[in-house]
This record gives C-alpha cells, structure tokens and sequence, in this order.
C-alpha cells in the first residue's frame, strides 16, 4: 500500500516538473522571436513600429535640393526709333510756329518769312516728321472764297519752306474761316485769324 502511493507520488512530480520545462521553453522561445522581430530591444525588426513594412528607396543622408530664384519676368524692350521719333514730335510741336498774313493776302510778310525759316532748321533736324499745313482766314467775305484764300496760303507757305531745304513730308488743307483762333470783331483779332497753322500729324 505504503508503496503503490510513493510510486504514484513520483509520478506526479515527474509530470509537474515536465510541464514547468516545458513552458519555460516555450517563454523563452517567445522571447527570443520578439527581440528577432524588433521588440523593444531589437535593432533589426523587418515591420515597423506600427506593423507595416518599412518605407524603402529612401536614403538615409539625402543631398540637399538647391532653390533657384524665380526667373524675372520679361521686360520689353522700348523701340528707340519710336521714342526718338516720339522726342521729335514733342520737340517740333512745342517749337513750331505759325505765320500770319496781311488782309485778303497770301504772300509772305518779312516777319512770315524769318518765322518759317526757324520752323525749316527745326524740320531739318527732324526729318522723319510729318507737316499738315492749314490755311485760315479772318471771318470777312464768303466762305467759298476763303476756303480758296485759305488753300493759297498753306500752299505758299509749303513752297517756301521747300526752298529752304525742308525734305519732310508736307500736306496742305484750308479751312477758310471756319475754325477762328479768335471771336472779337477787331483787327487783332482777325489778324490772329489770317495764318497758316503748322500740325504735326497725329497731333490734330
């Protein structure tokens, strides 16, 4: 009796000490997967902190990108011959000058002449500049007859300019007595009247 209960009593000592060997085994075992896996000790994991495999194709010191400035915008470049010719313009408006006539008159005064000798040495300096001359009369007679005295006038002021050099191209037009310089019913007022009126063209 005494021994049946001692063989049986070894028997479950042997079991219990089989068991306990074998889940430290076991333990140990799961151990040494999670440090393989990357635990938290681990340096060689093959999936991420979050469980997913690591991003790769990335290197690790990355070279630097270089910033470029942006590209100025363009800027066109000004036409030097339309800013000269624009010069010219200004210049030949501000100085030109007209020239008056005596009553019911188309020949050139003295005083006439010297002033389209001035507007010719300006003309020649600038001879890319275009000339419209008007004839304009004083408000006395018809208007179909100053529209004619108007027309004489322009054109001997082109004549004379002419024959002082002048090769800018030159146009004529009267308008007789219908843009007045001046409204009074007075000789200095008609005088203002009886002129040949020099335009640049463009500038009317």
């Amino acid at each position: 009796m005494f021994a049946l209960v001692g063989i049986l009593a070894l028997g479950g000592c042997a079991k219990k000490n089989m068991m306990s060997s074998t889940e430290s085994g076991g333990k140990a075992q799961a151990g040494a997967a999670a440090t393989t896996e990357g635990g938290p000790s681990g340096s060689g994991g093959s999936m991420g902190e979050s469980g997913s495999a690591p991003l790769q194709g990335f290197s690790k010191s990355p070279s630097e990108e270089a910033v470029k400035s942006p590209t100025p915008p363009m800027v066109a470049k000004a036409d030097t011959a339309e800013i000269a010719a624009r010069q010219a313009r200004e210049a030949a408006k501000r100085q030109l000058t007209d020239i008056y006539f005596a009553y019911d008159k188309w020949a050139l005064s003295n005083e006439g002449m010297k002033n389209l000798a001035q507007n010719a040495d300006l003309l020649r300096q600038n001879p890319t500049v275009k000339i419209l001359i008007e004839g304009h009369c004083d408000e006395r007679g018809s208007r179909e007859y100053n529209m004619v005295l108007g027309e004489k006038r322009a054109q001997e002021t082109r004549r004379y300019l002419e024959s002082l050099g002048v090769k800018n191209t030159v146009t004529v037009t009267s308008y007789g007595k219908e843009r007045p310089m001046c409204t009074e019913t007075d000789e200095s007022c008609y005088w203002k009247n009886r002129r040949a009126h020099l335009v640049l063209e463009g500038e009317r």
